[in-house]
């Protein structure tokens, strides 16, 4: 079986936001990691756009003729991810999965708070504490859904990271605890990682996440 394999699922309205120094998103931790293969980044791929990726991102470009602005662009990043072709032989015994996804999963956050509930249908499985955005950064309240579930994203991530349907806003983890229960992040919303973990578990692609004051 033939797979070919063309860029990772990013919309091109995020590059400029990816570009943004001191932005953190799991894609940017894969960018270090890139340029780290290449000779270019020499930090710790930690998923925050920094002034050691924007030189590195100049840099590239510089390799390959393009305006090194240190900005990431549609030219840049298809240049990086450069299309690929994978050939498989298929399994002669499929295995399965264990599905440990509720059937009916959806979450409530509630801002004023500080809280995460799973539900099953109508029915609350679990509570959560959170932390939210700040006040210059607010968590934006509304109906998404998760559209990217992501294992161990590095950084400031903590160990989990669910993509919600608005572009670079998830629910991931931490690597400052204490400051669960407070208004300190950048829109996303940060749990414990122990509590992500099991969320991630318990929810599928295509969950609706509400979110209310």
């Amino acid at each position: 079986m033939n797979i070919h394999f063309l860029y990772p699922a990013c919309r091109l309205s995020l590059l400029p936001t990816l570009s943004q120094l001191d932005y953190c998103h799991p894609l940017i931790a894969q960018l270090q990691e890139k340029l780290a293969a290449r000779g270019l980044y020499t930090g710790t791929p930690d998923g925050v756009y920094n002034l050691l990726t924007q030189e590195a991102v100049a840099q590239f470009q510089q390799e390959e003729n393009l305006p090194a602005t240190g900005l990431l662009n549609p030219l840049t990043f298809s240049r990086l991810w450069a299309a690929r072709h994978l050939t498989l032989a298929p399994a002669s015994q499929p295995q399965q999965r264990a599905q440990l996804a509720l059937p009916r999963a959806n979450i409530l956050i509630a801002k004023q708070r500080r809280q995460l509930t799973l539900f099953d249908g109508n029915t609350p499985l679990r509570n959560y504490p959170v932390a939210i955005g700040k006040p210059a950064t607010p968590t934006p309240l509304g109906n998404y859904t998760i559209i990217l579930k992501h294992m161990n994203p590095g950084g400031i991530l903590g160990t989990r990271w669910l993509g919600l349907s608005l572009d670079s806003y998830g629910i991931h983890g931490t690597t400052k605890p204490w400051l669960i229960g407070q208004m300190v992040s950048n829109g996303c919303i940060r749990m414990h990682n122990a509590h992500v973990e099991e969320v991630f578990t318990l929810v599928r692609v295509g969950t609706p996440v509400y979110i209310r004051d």
